[in-house]
């Protein structure tokens, strides 16, 4: 483990995270301090805010390079475009190796509450942009119609296939504000698993994030 300060808590600032002591599977610290800045940057900016998670993969046998620079150039147009919508995103994206060496990208995406209530449009939009980046062909399913490849995962189903929720509103007027807060703090700390993260080529960043908003 390169120098990183990790945590086995069951906790990050009072929050809940996604840690087992027993087993040894702690979270980074410098993950959930970002997590946490974030959170609470977009908490401070919009008294309703869309929390929602999705994953970019490449396609499989892709001859994608070990660097980041796909991935970067896709997330850069894709938060340029939901910033021209007017959905004030935010976002936290970690960068993950399987025991394949293939890398994929986890992402936990905040935005104003008061704009967007769903999370298909931003997964589609997602989509399209990616198979940009990739310069990948147009697919079509059976009956001819223009499809996507699937390369965003909407993470509306855990890891063992059983539905999950994706797509919470944090509204603070609501009773269950602090309990769905937490929730998605909890769901966040996933990006800070130690667990596949040191396979990354060195000198590859792991973390990418949206700046904080200075105040005025």
């Amino acid at each position: 483990m390169r120098n990183e300060r990790i945590t086995y808590e069951d906790q990050y600032q009072g929050h809940p995270i996604m840690t087992d002591k027993a087993k040894q599977l702690g979270c980074k610290e410098s993950i959930l301090e970002k997590i946490d800045q974030i959170m609470t940057d977009m908490s401070n900016r919009h008294s309703k805010v869309l929390f929602m998670r999705y994953d970019v993969r490449f396609p499989k046998d892709y001859a994608h390079p070990n660097d980041n620079e796909l991935f970067s150039q896709f997330q850069e147009s894709f938060i340029k475009n939901r910033k021209r919508a007017g959905y004030d995103p935010a976002y936290i994206a970690v960068r993950e190796c399987s025991r394949e060496k293939h890398q994929h990208y986890h992402v936990a995406l905040m935005m104003n509450g008061h704009k967007t209530q769903s999370i298909h449009d931003h997964i589609q939009t997602a989509e399209r942009l990616w198979e940009k980046t990739l310069n990948l062909p147009p697919k079509c399913d059976n009956t001819g119609r223009t499809t996507s490849y699937g390369l965003i995962d909407d993470c509306m189903r855990n890891r063992q296939g059983q539905p999950q929720e994706n797509g919470v509103m944090l509204r603070k007027d609501d009773p269950e504000y602090e309990r769905k807060y937490d929730q998605c703090f909890r769901r966040c700390s996933y990006l800070a698993k130690i667990n596949q993260k040191d396979a990354s080529p060195k000198h590859q960043r792991e973390l990418f994030s949206s700046r904080i908003q200075k105040k005025q």
